[in-house]
This record gives structure tokens, C-alpha cells and sequence, in this order.
């Protein structure tokens, strides 16, 4: 019994020790100085598409325009990116210079802040390297008993080295007087980034789509892309490779005696995506991409895909957008399928680090 007092002591401060928040820890130590002289103590969480992540004890989770910070300082250790593809690691050092970021430990590398493009935490974790979004649309019509639903989406990882890219879109429309027409694509892709803004690229993708009589398309390809142009407001990139393609398209329904057609291609592939960004209100983000692919097995014959997304930011991650994406075969193997087919949609979105 004598023990017990003592044993309970410990015990309290045991509890203590470990439910007690740890200062070291804990503490947000960077500080940001804005051009308009503001200063702010917080943690730096990610700089990417122009918007820099900040945590604050008072204010919460802060966004602030990249172009606003005057300076910048942290004790810890980040990967700081520049525009020209050149990456700095190291502590972000105290300045008096307005407009600089110094970056390093025994060597110090000193960056224009419009010149920087990304920055992240040297030991950030797997969801400080993702960004996402989802797009939903949906309609009604009560003349025709119409009812169609949308949804785009994507998943993309970026790391040192390595990142992989996972996207889907998905369309349906249905009314009383006539089957339902489907539309969907899931896309893989993988990548391993090289020196000077270069990457080589691995990508997989299936589609099916009721319009063009496509049952099912797999599509697999190599390529080599680079980054022409990055800043904190637009990103411009490019790329090409080959493809192989297997098809299966349906019968012509008009046709009693016709029979799926099926078959397996090389193509050649070209790609090229461009983004627009702005920060300031009204919040904007304009995403075009276009993949071709050129046959080589028939020649003459070119298929792709072109896509424009323009999203405004009603809250923080939240957006109201409108996309169009056409669709094209200019020989599809099938006669009787259409060689073209686009959909326009307006959608409601959330989105994450975009």
C-alpha cells in the first residue's frame, strides 16, 4: 500500500508526458513577409500552381499568391523548384533582400520568387505529393424524360524522381424512347522525370463509347515528354511515342449478316497540354490537353481526343466549371461509326492542391 501514492505519480506523469503537446515539435517556426510588409508566423505546407500552403495557429490554413511574398524563412528543409527545371534542397535562410528565396545549408542558393515554381517539405508524405480533383454534372429534361450524368476525374502523385498519373471520365444519357448511350475512359499513366524538364512516359488506357460503335479500345504506349514552359501562372508541355492499340467495334445494326470488328494497330503518339492559372479573384484554372494518334498499320487514318476544362473557384476547393471534349476517328475500322463525338457539360467540382 505504501507504494501506491508513488505509483500513481508516475503514472500522472506518464499521462502528462505523453498527452502534453511537444513544443519542439509542434511550434509553427517559419515566417513570411509579405510585399505589402505583413509578417506572418506559420508553417510552410507546399507552394504549387502559384498558391503557397500556410498553416497559422490563429487564421487557420491560409492560401496565399506566391507573387505577394516579399520573404521567406524556415528552419527546416524543403525542395525548392525553379522554373527552369532545376531543383535546390536545404533550410530556407533569413534575407533582407525583398523579392529573393535563399535555399541551402553549408552552400546557399539565392532564387527569385517569381522564379520558383514549387516548393515541398524534404520529408513530406505521401498526400503533400497529390493533387486531385472531380468534376459532377447532372440534367434533367421533363420534355423528353432525358437524364444525363458526367464525371471527370484524377488522381496524380509527384515525387523526386517518380510520379504516376491515374484519370477517369464517365458519361451516360438515358430516356424513355431510347437505349441508354454510354461513354468512359480510365488512364494510367507513369512517369520518370529527367534532367532539363525531360521525362519519359509509360501509359495505359481503355475507352468504350456507344457513339462511335467502340465496345472496347486498349491502348498501351511509350513516350518521351518535356515541360517547354512552367511558371506560377501557365505550364506548357509536349511529348510523342508509339502506341499499340487493340479495337472492338459492333455490328452494323442495319446490317443483319455484319459481324464485330476487331483488330490491333501501331500508332505513332503525340501529345501536348497547356494550363492556365490565376490566383486572384475571380480565381480561374484553364486545363487543355490533346493526344493524336497517327496510324502506322493504316496509314491516313488519325484518332485522338482534345479536351478544354475552365474551372472558377466559388470556395476554397470548391469550383462551377464548363468542359468540352471532342472525340475523333478519321477512319474508324467499323463503316458504319460515327467519326466524330463530343460532349459539353457544366459541372460542380472539388479539387485538391489545383
Amino acid at each position: 500500500m505504501s507504494f501506491r501514492p508513488t505509483r500513481n505519480l508516475a503514472l500522472l506523469a506518464l499521462a502528462v508526458t505523453l498527452g502534453w503537446p511537444s513544443h519542439a515539435r509542434a511550434a509553427k517556426e517559419d515566417v513570411i513577409v509579405l510585399r505589402n510588409g505583413d509578417k506572418i508566423t506559420g508553417e510552410v505546407k507546399w507552394l504549387t500552381r502559384g498558391k503557397l500552403e500556410y498553416s497559422t495557429d490563429d487564421a487557420g490554413r491560409l492560401q496565399i499568391e506566391w507573387v505577394k511574398v516579399a520573404q521567406l524563412r524556415s528552419p527546416h528543409s524543403f525542395e525548392v523548384e525553379a522554373g527552369s527545371g532545376l531543383k535546390y534542397y536545404g533550410r530556407l535562410v533569413a534575407t533582407d533582400l525583398n523579392g529573393r528565396v535563399v535555399v541551402g545549408d553549408a552552400n546557399l542558393d539565392t532564387l527569385a520568387i517569381p522564379d520558383v515554381v514549387a516548393i515541398s517539405a524534404l520529408d513530406a508524405g505521401l498526400w503533400k505529393r497529390v493533387r486531385a480533383f472531380l468534376d459532377l454534372g447532372l440534367t434533367f429534361a421533363k420534355a423528353n424524360h432525358a437524364t444525363t450524368f458526367n464525371s471527370d476525374g484524377e488522381v496524380a502523385y509527384r515525387g523526386d524522381k517518380l510520379g504516376s498519373t491515374l484519370n477517369f471520365s464517365s458519361y451516360a444519357q438515358g430516356q424513355a424512347s431510347s437505349p441508354t448511350a454510354t461513354r468512359n475512359s480510365v488512364g494510367l499513366r507513369a512517369i520518370r522525370f529527367l534532367p532539363k524538364r525531360w521525362s519519359a512516359v509509360a501509359l495505359g488506357q481503355t475507352e468504350q463509347n456507344d457513339e462511335l460503335n467502340l465496345k472496347l479500345r486498349v491502348t498501351g504506349a511509350g513516350a518521351i515528354g518535356r515541360v517547354l514552359s512552367r511558371s506560377n501562372s501557365s505550364e506548357l508541355g509536349v511529348g510523342g511515342g508509339l502506341a499499340v492499340t487493340g479495337e472492338r467495334f459492333s455490328a452494323d445494326t442495319a446490317d443483319p449478316l455484319a459481324e464485330e470488328t476487331t483488330g490491333t494497330s501501331l500508332e505513332g503518339l503525340l501529345f501536348a497540354g497547356w494550363d492556365a492559372f490565376r490566383f486572384d479573384s475571380p480565381k480561374l484554372d484553364l486545363a487543355t490537353s490533346l493526344f493524336l494518334y497517327p496510324s502506322i498499320s493504316d496509314p491516313g487514318r488519325v484518332r485522338g481526343e482534345g479536351t478544354v476544362r475552365l474551372k472558377y473557384e466559388l470556395f476554397s476547393d470548391f469550383n462551377v466549371g464548363v468542359s468540352a471534349t471532342d472525340t475523333f476517328d478519321s477512319n474508324p475500322p467499323e463503316e458504319s461509326a460515327t467519326r466524330n463525338d463530343y460532349i459539353t457539360a457544366f459541372t460542380i467540382g472539388w479539387s485538391y492542391r489545383r
